[in-house]
């Protein structure tokens, strides 16, 4: 078996795991709409991208 050498620092953090792993709950102030999420993170919904597909296709095979 091949020996492993580990820090002080490294030993202090295996060994002093703590009480609470997480921390104190945070109060959401209003959950945001599926919508508004998709806005928040620069996104488009499929109703959006639909719009745009049908509008590109559109340009590149117009009605004869």
């Amino acid at each position: 078996m091949e020996e492993i050498f580990i820090t002080e620092d490294e030993l202090e953090y295996l060994t002093n795991v703590p009480d609470v792993v997480c921390e104190k709950e945070v109060p959401y102030k209003s959950r945001m709409s599926f919508e508004e999420a998709v806005k928040a993170c620069n996104g488009i919904t499929l109703e959006e991208f639909s719009k745009m597909l049908d509008e590109a296709i559109m340009r590149l095979m117009p009605d004869p």
